[in-house]
């Protein structure tokens, strides 16, 4: 009698728990469930299905909401570590490359011969509402290292020196990192080595604690609270002709809000640039 082909396995239940994910320099932790509809990522993280299974080979695809559990990838590095944890091992994952995409685009949950990982997250990070763009992170599988290479160390004569290690690269600066620098002044962003580039249409203001003003036609901007030990502020914003109110709660200095106008169809970015005891600088592009 031939031998018959083993069963497939059985597909994964909807919000069933597979693991967790970690990227200790960010100090991100959490776990991990399949599927990727509103209530699985109100939990967790999300395995997109289709894609592969940490263990198998091919591209495990892995979604979340960028303001709440994969906020902190808007400070990724490349070379940084990410780990997978399942009931089956763990598996450990180096960052290569970032991009933007477009929803569409989904050939970045495509499967490769090496054992890969894809973080999926929206973006801008900071982008009120529903953004328009997806922010992807790709890093390939960490292999354990062969068994037979300490065999083949230890065989080796004692007078023989092993070359030094070579020094690992530096890290990239990320893109918060990178606006932040830009912002403050062409000294230093040389400083920290990224290319200062000068805005341009740029309306610079200043508003007072309780108090409103408008920054351009149809935007306006009220701030209730300002902390300056934190440079953080409370307040809001009055976009027309929608009446749409963008609150700013506990917002940092140097964080963009980012938005549409309708009155002119481009989108703006306000940047609050320093914070006193009663009063806001910023400017809005």
């Amino acid at each position: 009698m031939a031998p018959t082909a083993p069963a497939p396995p059985p597909p994964i239940e909807n919000n069933a728990l597979l693991g967790r994910l970690s990227i200790p320099r960010l100090d991100l932790h959490a776990m991990v469930r399949e599927g990727v509809d509103e209530k699985t990522l109100g939990l967790a993280l999300g395995h997109i299905p289709g894609t592969a299974l940490p263990g198998q080979s091919g591209n495990v695809g892995v979604a979340g909401h960028r303001d709440t559990l994969f906020r902190g990838l808007r400070e990724i590095h490349r070379n940084d570590l990410i780990r997978f944890e399942t009931s089956a091992g763990s598996h450990e994952y180096r960052v290569e490359s970032t991009k933007v995409v477009s929803p569409q685009d989904v050939s970045v949950l495509a499967a490769h011969q090496s054992p890969e990982l894809t973080l999926v997250t929206c973006y801008p990070f900071y982008y009120v509402g529903a953004a328009p763009d997806r922010f992807i992170v790709k890093a390939r599988e960490v292999l354990a290292p062969s068994a037979e290479a300490p065999a083949a160390v230890a065989e080796a004569p004692a007078e023989v020196a092993e070359a030094p290690a070579a020094s690992p690269p530096a890290p990239e600066a990320s893109v918060a990192e990178e606006h932040r620098a830009r912002a403050r002044s062409p000294v230093e962003a040389r400083r920290r080595g990224i290319e200062h580039k000068p805005e341009v249409g740029r309306v610079a203001f200043e508003i007072d604690k309780n108090h409103s003003r408008q920054l351009a036609p149809g935007i306006s901007m009220g701030v209730t609270a300002t902390d300056a030990a934190s440079r953080r502020v409370d307040g809001w914003m009055w976009v027309m002709p929608e009446r749409r109110t963008i609150w700013l709660r506990n917002h940092s200095a140097h964080e963009p809000v980012i938005f549409y106008g309708r009155l002119d169809g481009k989108m703006h970015e306000l940047v609050i640039t320093s914070v006193a005891r009663n009063s806001v600088r910023g400017y809005l592009r």
